[in-house]
C-alpha cells in the first residue's frame, strides 16, 4: 500500500512539475485575446536586428550542428538571414522574392526548407503568422514568464519536412527569443536570438536580390 502510495505521489510531482515547465494552455477567448494583443504590438516594429545561433540536432548525426550569424528584418516583408559561422551564406527574402547567396555573393540553389523557415520568420516578426493563419494550427501555453507557442501545419507539403513549430514569446516584451522547429525526421533545429534592437534604420540595400 505505501508503495501504491509512493508512485502516486511521484506521479502527482512529475505531472506537476511537467505542467510548470509547459504552462496552461489557453482556451479559445483567452487565445483570440492573446494573438489580437501580439498582433497589434508586431504591427509597431519597422525593422528588428538581432544576432542568432541556431542548433540542429539529428536523429542519425551524434552531437549538435551549431551556426551563428546576425539577422536583419524590415517591414512589411524583407528579411536578410546570414550565416557567420562555421560557413558563410546570405538567404534574403524580397518582397516574395527569396534568393540564396555563398560566400563570394553569388546566387545558388534554394533549399525549400530555409526559404520556407524565412517566410515563417517574417510572419512571426510582423504578426501575419500569428492571427488567421491558414498555414499552421496554434496552441499557446501560458507561464509566469512568457508564452509558447505550438505551431503545427495545415499543407501536406510542410507537413513533408515540419512536424511542429514551437516558439517561446516573452511576456513582458511580446518578442520571441527561442524557435524550435521539429521536423517530421525527428531532426530538431532551435534557433536563439539575442541582443534584439528595434526600429533602427536599416538601409533597403542589405535586402537586395541582384537579377
Amino acid at each position: 500500500m505505501k508503495k501504491i502510495m509512493y508512485i502516486t505521489l511521484f506521479l502527482s510531482a512529475l505531472c506537476t512539475n511537467l505542467f510548470a515547465q509547459s504552462g496552461k494552455k489557453l482556451n479559445a477567448n483567452e487565445k483570440a485575446a492573446f494573438e489580437q494583443k501580439m498582433t497589434a504590438h508586431l504591427k509597431g516594429i519597422k525593422t528588428l536586428q538581432c544576432s542568432f545561433v541556431q542548433e540542429k540536432t539529428s536523429l542519425v548525426v551524434a552531437g549538435k550542428s551549431v551556426s551563428s550569424g546576425i539577422m536583419l528584418y524590415r517591414s512589411p516583408n524583407m528579411l536578410r538571414w546570414e550565416y557567420t559561422k562555421p560557413t558563410i551564406s546570405t538567404l534574403i527574402v524580397n518582397n516574395g522574392n527569396t534568393a540564396l547567396f555563398n560566400k563570394d555573393g553569388k546566387q545558388i540553389g534554394n533549399n525549400a526548407m530555409v526559404k520556407q523557415l524565412g517566410n515563417i520568420i517574417i510572419g512571426l516578426i510582423s504578426g501575419a503568422g500569428i492571427q488567421n493563419n491558414k498555414q499552421f494550427t496554434t496552441e499557446i501555453f501560458e507561464t509566469d514568464t512568457q508564452f509558447r507557442l505550438v505551431l503545427t501545419p495545415v499543407p501536406k507539403r510542410l507537413q513533408e519536412y515540419c512536424k511542429s513549430i514551437e516558439m517561446i514569446v516573452d511576456k513582458r516584451t511580446l518578442l520571441s527569443h527561442t524557435i524550435v522547429m521539429n521536423e517530421t525526421s525527428g531532426d530538431t533545429m532551435s534557433i536563439y536570438m539575442n541582443t534584439i534592437v528595434l526600429n533602427k534604420e536599416i538601409a533597403q540595400s542589405k535586402f537586395a536580390i541582384s537579377e
